[in-house]
């Protein structure tokens, strides 16, 4: 697994920062040749060439040490970490960037999924020690079936609040209802109390559901004391979404108004008729209040729309800022775009290698993994 980080303007670079089991399992922590490292180093360096003044002399001093290590390397093989590689791109990518929005770059699918599971407990853990309550928000799609993977798994499920990002208007038993789903996936199986799951009422009345939920989301932000941002939005402790290759997030869809809804004093829970049946979704405010948002996007489809939402700019966010029309709101052109964490919050967006196929720095996330596997002999295809 490679681990990016990435400026708002744009400057990207690998970072060794956070490294999950997820990326201790697959590689192994290997041992790599400085020889055969150096197409990695050349291609990742070109991906994100700045090079910070700060940084410069931790940077000639891995270089004196990879070319004090080529003489001898020349006898036998002699090997440099994957993680000093790592580090090496760090140096020559620049460190100021900020720690409240990272890329993490995974080979596949099921190692998105495996890493969406850890930085749930993670977070549910943290959240319980620190606070007495874990508040969960989690999408349906694909990204719900990855939560499959918390069966089995350590977490304080008596001591954790679960809602949904967005919900079809279906009655409860309905095929197309994202609790049933969630419920028969692991709920069930896991013992979570049925109470301490926000489900819908099973009207196909999107309106009053809003409001409904919207009223219990309220309620439990005040029985169970939790944590709300300078405009009173609530904070869930760990958010995850999904990203559908138009760039939607929750049920909040390009071009449409309900992804520039915000401010104080604006509803925490939307109604969404863009089709039958209609449905629900907090918010953009509240996905961006979460103390730490989690996007997950597998799947060469959603390479345009990554590279949309973490890259390109936004066609509208030259527009004037005191404009009060949501057609001027950068969310309302690719949702995802909007999702930024706010008041200390951070956000990482989990993908595999063909999501995030599009990135510029990816490849240097590509060399990296090539370099990898070819030190072990084995195929990235």
């Amino acid at each position: 697994m490679a681990l990016l980080s990435r400026k708002p303007t744009g400057h990207t670079h690998v970072t060794s920062r956070n490294t999950s089991a997820v990326e201790s399992a697959r590689i192994g922590r290997p041992a790599c040749s400085p020889r055969s490292l150096a197409p990695a180093v050349a291609t990742a360096a070109a991906a994100t060439p700045a090079v910070t003044a700060c940084k410069r002399q931790q940077q000639e001093q891995f270089g004196g040490c990879m070319r004090r290590a080529a003489p001898a390397a020349a006898a036998r093989p002699r090997t440099v970490s994957c993680g000093a590689l790592i580090s090496y791109l760090e140096v020559t990518a620049g460190s100021d960037a900020p720690e409240d929005l990272a890329i993490e770059v995974h080979p596949n699918e099921a190692a998105v999924g495996a890493r969406v599971c850890e930085l749930i407990v993670q977070a549910a853990h943290a959240a319980v020690a620190e606070r007495g309550a874990f508040f969960l928000a989690i999408p349906g799609g694909s990204v719900l079936k990855m939560c499959g993977g918390l069966v089995g798994r350590h977490m304080p499920w008596d001591k954790t609040f679960l809602f949904y990002v967005n919900h079809k208007c279906v009655p409860a038993d309905d095929s197309g209802s994202t609790h049933r789903k969630a419920t028969e996936l692991f709920l069930t199986r896991v013992g979570a109390p049925a109470g301490n799951v926000a489900a819908l009422k099973g009207t196909s009345d999107a309106v009053a559901e809003a409001r409904e939920y919207e009223a219990r989301l309220r309620q439990l932000a005040v029985q169970r004391n939790m944590s709300l941002t300078a405009d009173v939005v609530p904070r869930f402790d760990l958010l995850l979404l999904g990203m559908g290759a138009d760039g939607h997030v929750g049920s909040l869809y390009p071009g449409r108004p309900e992804a520039g809804v915000g401010g104080p004093g604006a509803p925490l829970v939307l109604p969404v008729d863009k089709k039958q049946p209609p449905s629900i979704t907090l918010a953009l405010p509240v996905m961006c209040a979460a103390r730490q948002i989690v996007v997950a996007a597998t799947g060469a489809g959603k390479a345009a729309a990554v590279r949309g939402a973490l890259q390109e700019p936004s066609s509208s966010s030259s527009s004037s800022s005191s404009s009060s029309s949501s057609s001027s709101h950068p969310a309302v052109d690719l949702p995802a775009r909007g999702v930024r964490p706010v008041e200390g919050g951070s956000a990482v967006w989990l993908l595999d290698s063909a999501a995030a196929g599009g990135l510029e720095v990816a490849a240097g996330a590509r060399a990296l993994l090539a370099a990898d596997a070819a030190v072990r002999g084995l195929s990235t295809a």
